[in-house]
């Protein structure tokens, strides 16, 4: 814990005014009072400490130790989308963009560059957004310094109040805002805009999205900017979280000493909300595009009813929410069969923007399967109507409510500070009030033990009460001769088709709690700088187990199993496809996914199945108490696959509504075809065609992957928070008591071999459906494969000094590119086998310019031209995460993963802080001379 004193005895009860709320009241209207939980009987998290400046700034601070040494900042101004007149539409977001673009003390361009200066990334660590009622700017600090401190509040106080808006940065700044629509201008986003638009007609919401429209982006000025900013970016509508390793007084000093003095200038603007959706009758809307997937969405509309957030409301609205999450979880149980005549399907009810109470029902499938699928939808939805649900049904809702509220409890004291201050931010801007776990586990079980079938089923038939005068909206690639007509008929004969009552299914047990004689341990030892134990029993299973308090009560596990994707039988893209939802969508033997989910209700256990390239993995992670029960799953699903036919056909569905849309943008073309135009048409990468994914089979997969499972090693790494001799004793009692196991790994020379193809000078030119205004450059440079570990860190910094540079030309010079990346890949699996790479979104009649500045950049590390403050804006990220990372359990488990049979990671960690910190530039040139070398 960081003790910082209080900068001066002048901040006292005198400038700050407090905000404590007598409980003994009566409750108080939420407009009011400053915080929500003045207005309620909800008691607020009392690690929060809240005030407000006589400015009108309002704010919220937290000690809060995890990890240490770290603070996160969120300042939020109370404006968004919803406050733009006609001719200003995308002003708020554009505005969000200025702030990194010059101020009255910091030159444009150089925000950004100091705060990576001191560690923060961007993007990473720096970071905006703008919605329709607000702008948030998020700064996570990697140290709690008085000078990052200062640093960063006086650039949020800049941001606020002091913007230069000059003519020529907001032209600079324009092309990125327009690339950045138009990398969201894809055949599916605008179906999705389109049911938006029709489900809130007569409302603001679809004439203020965010984004903005063309014609006003290309032509706002810095008198607009100005007279938006002046009118909304003020004290009064400023909120400020600062969570960290730091004591609340100094948060609010800090605060205070950069925003008391601030005052607003000229007339406040008007909050403008985004109306209502009038009442309508039935109503039907129709989207087409060859490039889309199917959904048709049932809705209906109810006036909104404003719910204070107090603990009545919060339990009514509890109830409300069991009765939708039956429904889904039937739908989804129907999904899973073979027969399903749908994909998916889901719904509930929510209040957009509090314009209506808007119930919907959205089922997915495939494109001439629409009807068939709201036949499933509306007749799970009659039936809930008309005959309720099944204790089982509440039963398994309740249990995992409580487990939920019971593993925050257990796990509140080791909250990250990220996530406490994302949680602090969005209880005030849904003025809602941040509590502490605890409560929320009290109130729930003072209550949920008596709540009734009846209860539950008066709620959801009340929330779907107008269902006599529905919404229906198909979004579809399938072209209907008279839309409405045929949409308005496969309703009307899905609410007449034959319905029967559910039965109530008998709880049974789950299958896997014996595999035989406990594990025996033959082998110990302990890396003490890392504090890890290793164990080996006498089946050969593997054991590393690293002790954390990082969070508490929670353990993570990952058991690596055979060797992955580099023992498949043939070089088939297909067959690895099928195989990874085949082993997560599967179940088991005896019990298929949704018996799973049944039957681990009300406990917090979970596993995925992934295909790594040099063995597979078996993931998750519990809480103490439910440990036995994890891995109980974990060698359930290592030893008794399911290989179900559900799963395929599942499979087979989803390709055939999925892969088609491929074509639609360049990004969809790119991930079907650059991975083997990278590796010289290795058909292990990229994506087969449609019909060599549906001819893979069940048994392909089983024939692979069983025999890995039942003889390859198995290398098991557990860190959290556990007691060890427990731990052993249940992977004893499970992995330690499976038959004998391999040890190693066998060699497979041909699958390593892979070879990057020849330089062009005439570029590969895959063409996409979508929008013709859309292109993607992609350049790769072949690099050093991963076998070394320097050479892989002086790439890492490289890469991030390539992506600034990206970011300094490409976007902000430029205005070209909404998000220019650069990464890199290469591996120690793969001998001789690496490259850099580079991908910039842009109009195709910027590619040959943009092309040309990349070879500029390019040739700029080619020969050192690169400078000490680049060099420092790579690394100081790098380092300032360095102790950060190493308070996380996922750190850790990378570095203990496979420490029995792989010195990696153990090597990696006991070498990187002073490999980092002895970098120079001088380290990286000569890597980039070889990899951006004139010749290739």
């Amino acid at each position: 814990m960081i003790l910082k004193s209080v900068f001066t005895l002048v901040l006292g009860a005198s400038l700050l005014v407090g905000c404590t709320s007598d409980k003994s009241e009566t409750l108080r209207d939420i407009k009011a009072v400053d915080f929500a939980h003045q207005a309620s009987d909800v008691p607020a998290d009392d690690n929060v400490i809240y005030g407000k400046l006589p400015n009108g700034v309002r704010y919220a601070v937290m000690h809060n130790a995890t990890p240490t040494k770290t603070a996160a900042l969120r300042v939020r101004i109370a404006t968004g989308s919803l406050n733009e007149t006609d001719e200003q539409r995308g002003l708020a977001h554009f505005l969000e963009h200025m702030a990194f673009n010059g101020s009255k003390n910091i030159p444009e361009g150089e925000m950004v560059k100091r705060l990576e200066r001191h560690g923060l990334a961007f993007g990473a660590d720096t970071n905006a957004y703008t919605s329709f009622d607000q702008t948030v700017y998020t700064l996570d600090l990697p140290d709690v310094s008085d000078e990052l401190f200062d640093e960063t509040l006086m650039i949020m106080r800049e941001t606020v109040e002091n913007l230069t808006l000059a003519q020529e940065a907001i032209e600079r700044e324009r092309g990125v805002v327009q690339a950045e629509k138009r990398r969201g201008d894809s055949p599916a986003a605008r179906a999705g805009r389109d049911n938006l638009r029709f489900l809130t007609k007569g409302s603001r919401i679809y004439d203020r999205l965010p984004i903005g429209v063309d014609e006003t982006l290309a032509s706002m000025n810095a008198e607009a900017f100005r007279s938006y900013y002046e009118a909304y970016y003020r004290p009064e509508n400023t909120f400020i979280v600062l969570v960290g390793d730091i004591e609340t007084d100094y948060a609010v000093a800090k605060i205070a000493q950069y925003f008391s003095d601030w005052q607003a200038v000229g007339e406040a603007g008007e909050q403008m909300n985004a109306g209502t959706i009038p009442l309508r009758g039935a109503d039907i809307g129709y989207f087409t595009d060859p490039d889309i997937q199917t959904t048709i969405t049932l809705g209906t509309l109810k006036p909104y009813m404003e719910r204070a957030d107090i603990a009545d409301n919060r339990k009514q609205a509890f109830i409300d929410g069991l009765g939708n999450r039956i429904l889904n979880r039937r739908l989804a149980s129907l999904a899973l069969e073979a027969d399903a005549q749908f994909l998916n399907g889901g719904g509930g009810v929510s209040s957009i923007l509090k314009t209506a109470e808007i119930a919907t029902l959205t089922m997915a499938s495939r494109p001439e399967n629409w009807a068939n699928a709201l036949d499933v939808g509306v007749g799970e939805l009659r039936k809930a109507l008309k005959y309720g649900f099944t204790q089982a049904e509440l039963d398994e809702q309740l249990a995992n409510s409580r487990k939920g509220a019971q593993v925050a409890v257990q796990t509140a004291e080791t909250r990250r500070t990220g996530s406490l201050a994302g949680g602090i931010l969005a209880g005030f801007s849904g003025e809602r009030v941040f509590a502490h776990p605890s409560g929320s586990l009290q109130r729930l079980e003072d209550y949920i033990d008596v709540i009734s079938l009846d209860e539950v089923w008066d709620s959801f038939k009340n929330q779907w009460s107008a269902l006599d005068q529905p919404l229906l909206y198909l979004k579809t690639s399938e072209i209907l001769e008279n839309p409405e007509t045929q949409i308005k008929q496969a309703f009307e004969a899905a609410m007449v088709l034959e319905i029967e009552q559910n039965v109530q299914e008998a709880q049974d047990h789950f299958a896997y709690t014996d595999f035989g004689t406990p594990g025996k341990v033959v082998q110990t030892s302990r890396i003490d700088d890392v504090g890890a134990d290793l164990i080996k029993f006498d089946n050969n299973v593997l054991l590393n187990l690293k002790a954390t308090d990082f969070e508490k009560d929670t353990i993570r596990i990952s058991v690596s199993i055979g060797d992955g994707s580099l023992s498949i039988p043939v070089k088939d893209g297909a067959l690895n496809s099928l195989a990874n939802t085949m082993m997560s969508a599967g179940g088991l033997e005896a019990h298929s996914v949704d018996d799973i989910s049944r039957l681990m209700a009300g406990k917090a256990v979970g596993a995925g199945f992934g295909i790594g390239t040099k063995a597979f993995f078996i993931s998750g992670s519990t809480v103490v108490s439910d440990l036995a029960d994890q891995l109980n799953l974990m060698t359930a699903m290592a030893s008794a696959p399911g290989y179900r036919e559900e799963a395929q056909a599942r499979y087979a569905k989803y390709i055939e509504s999925w892969y088609p849309t491929l074509d639609s943008t360049p990004g969809g073309v790119a991930s079907r075809e650059m991975g083997r135009l990278l590796r010289s048409g290795d058909e292990r990468y990229g994506l087969p065609n449609q019909e060599a994914l549906l001819a893979t089979t069940i048994e392909d997969v089983k024939n692979w992957i069983s025999p890995q499972l039942a003889n390859g090693q198995i290398e098991i790494s557990i860190v959290g928070d556990f007691d060890k001799d427990e731990v052993i004793k249940q992977v004893a009692r499970t992995f330690g008591a499976l038959p004998e196991r391999t040890l190693g790994h066998k060699s497979y020379p041909e699958m390593t071999k892979l070879v990057f193809p020849q330089g062009r000078k005439k570029p590969v030119v895959l063409s996409h459906s979508g929008d013709e205004n859309r292109a993607q450059l992609r350049v790769h440079w072949p690099a050093p494969d991963g076998s070394d570990i320097e050479v892989n860190r002086q790439l890492n910094v490289l890469r991030r000094v390539f992506s600034n540079k990206l970011t300094d030309v490409i976007r902000e010079e430029e205005g070209a590119a909404y998000s220019p990346s650069a990464s890199r890949v290469g591996s120690r699996l793969f001998k001789d086998y690496g490259y850099m790479s580079v991908s910039l979104g842009l109009t195709p009649e910027n590619v040959g310019d943009m092309g040309q500045k990349l070879a500029e950049i390019a040739e700029d590390l080619r020969t050192g031209n690169v400078s000490d403050d680049e060099f420092t804006r790579a690394v100081q990220p790098i380092l300032e995460n360095l102790d950060t990372s190493m308070e996380s359990n996922s750190y850790w488990m990378s570095v203990i993963s496979n420490a029995q049979t792989d010195s990696w990671g153990i090597d990696n960690f006991r070498t990187r802080t002073a490999a980092y910190q002895n970098m120079t530039l001088a380290d990286i040139l000569p890597i980039a001379a070889e990899i951006f070398r004139a010749d290739l």
